[in-house]
């Protein structure tokens, strides 16, 4: 597989898969601070990369705990933008089984970038509603920089975006989104098709 040419740019559209996960993730309990959150759910991801598991099997396991976590129609209506209004009605849920099954297999594509044996939390800071905390996934390949944003949601957060390698990745997901279906002209065919691909990784 080439990394670098693909129609969705596999490693520009990591944020589909990481915005699933942690973009709309389910809220913590009320004892959880916004950091052993944050460690939660890190924790599970690099637990699958690490197992040693591949191909369509440690696929399938990312697809339960995105699954588990994730508000998936939330998060692929906020990738389409104003285009959600544009979709087919008898096709939404093959969209969302398609957005479903591409974060998996990215994930599954990428588990090397999140084996490692400790999250380390480097910074928690306020921005107005937002709790940020930068944090660094630690391992074998060094270190990998992760900032997560926070929201209140009841008593505990949701996470609201995610920042790897300077990107925050939801915005990444939507802007790729927005592109693809403009260059359709709202068409949303394109759009399936490379979804499907990920059933070829």
């Amino acid at each position: 597989m080439d990394r670098g040419n693909s129609p969705l740019t596999r490693r520009g559209m990591f944020g589909l898969a990481a915005a699933a996960l942690f973009g709309l993730a389910g809220p913590a309990s009320a004892s959880t601070s916004a950091e052993d959150y944050v460690s939660t759910i890190a924790d599970q991801v690099m637990n699958l990369a690490n197992n040693g598991t591949k191909g369509p099997a440690l696929k399938a396991q990312f697809a339960a705990l995105l699954n588990r976590y994730i508000n998936l129609k939330g998060i692929a209506d906020y990738a389409l933008g104003p285009y959600v209004k544009q979709l087919p009605a008898g096709r939404k849920g093959e969209f969302y089984d398609l957005v479903n099954n591409y974060a998996a297999a990215l994930f599954n594509y990428y588990a090397a970038d999140f084996r490692g044996n400790k999250l380390d939390i480097i910074s928690t800071t306020q921005q107005g509603k937002f709790t940020v905390i930068q944090s660094a996934i630690t391992g074998g390949s060094g270190r990998e920089q992760v900032k997560w944003r926070l929201v209140p949601s009841g008593s505990g957060y949701r996470v609201a975006d995610v920042n790897v390698k300077g990107v925050w990745l939801t915005i990444s997901m939507k802007d790729r989104f927005s592109k693809v279906l403009k260059a359709s002209k709202g068409d949303f065919d394109p759009l399936f098709a490379e979804l499907e691909q990920a059933n070829t990784w």
